[in-house]
């Protein structure tokens, strides 16, 4: 059974209207459709962490199933996780390197992480050469060529991109950060507040992608090459689920709950992992009370009745995050 756009199982709160949707015709394993199905209903749900587990174990029980990498790329997606979606959709790519918004949607991921601008780039000018006349995939590779400070080669595309689509909101923005670099001044910032006229939300996005109202370039993730992990032990790895709230704690870690007050005292005795808790974590308090006998695992409790089987959900979720910390 064929299965269009893959992509489309998790739609929305990217805040990236530019990404384009995905067309994968994506073979779907009888092994991996029901778990499919299980994170679609999740994901529906904002169960966000059931959804993860469900989709790993969809890729291990077919792991040459395009489908299911696809689906999970684009969960990463709306978590706001472009760093572990471009994971995914590499290995979607050499699965099937002929689709266009594949290579596509790789190339925006990585430029968003600031991660393999040269892996990239590749992916870039493999989706622009299997649909030249796309003024997404043009769009997607002048963003990628701000990010490499290649301003020249970034101003000819989203140029190209227009000539195509004129006047789309976020090609003009980035051809306006383009020609301001180019020495363009005047005529880059014309273009930005053009693009901001017809979308008022723009500067926020674009700040989100690194680059402010006057085409400066802003601090942020540093540039990792493709032989640098994408994640460090230090980054914080949330996965929520709807209702649900980090709570920072005194020591620095901390506690997934949901929105009533935690006392700031307590603390975790434990490994540190993601900005949570790792493994069998215990929690205390400051006061030198005997610590509680709950046991947590990534920032979450595990009860008796969630156990073995809760702590391996967890496990399963987070494992593309476990896995980003290797190049």
């Amino acid at each position: 059974m064929r299965q269009a756009a893959i992509g489309a199982l998790f739609l929305g709160g990217l805040g990236l209207g530019w990404l384009a949707p995905l067309a994968a015709q994506a073979q779907t394993s009888p092994a991996a459709r029901p778990l499919l199905d299980e994170a679609r209903e999740a994901a529906s749900a904002g169960r966000h962490v059931d959804a993860l587990a469900a989709l790993t174990g969809a890729i291990a029980a077919a792991p040459a199933d395009a489908a299911a990498y696809i689906a999970r790329a684009r969960l990463f997606d709306e978590l706001v996780h472009a760093d572990l979606a471009a994971a995914d959709y590499r290995v979607a790519v050499k699965l099937m390197p002929d689709d266009a918004g594949l290579q596509d949607s790789l190339c925006l991921d990585l430029a968003l992480s600031n991660h393999d601008l040269d892996g990239a780039l590749a992916a870039c000018n493999a989706a622009v050469k299997l649909n030249p006349d796309s003024a997404d995939a043009l769009g997607v590779r002048g963003y990628l060529q701000l990010r490499r400070g290649a301003w020249d080669e970034a101003e000819k595309d989203y140029a190209a991109a227009l000539s195509l689509v004129p006047a789309d909101p976020n090609n003009t923005f980035g051809r306006g950060v383009a020609l301001i670099h180019l020495g363009r001044a005047r005529e880059g910032k014309d273009e930005i507040s053009i693009a901001t006229l017809a979308g008022a939300t723009l500067p926020t996005e674009w700040q989100a992608r690194g680059f402010g109202p006057l085409g400066e370039v802003l601090p942020g993730r540093p540039v990792t090459t493709g032989s640098q992990p994408v994640l460090a032990i230090k980054d914080k790895m949330l996965f929520l689920n709807k209702g649900e709230v980090y709570i920072k704690l005194a020591s620095g870690c901390g506690m997934i709950a949901g929105a009533a007050p935690v006392d700031g005292g307590l603390s975790w005795s434990g490994e540190c992992r993601f900005g949570l808790i790792h493994g069998a974590g215990k929690l205390t308090s400051k006061a030198g009370q005997d610590a509680p006998t709950r046991r947590f695992s990534y920032g979450r409790e595990l009860t008796d009745q969630a156990g073995a089987a809760g702590e391996r959900k967890l496990i399963l979720a987070y494992q593309a995050a476990e896995k980003a910390l290797a190049p």
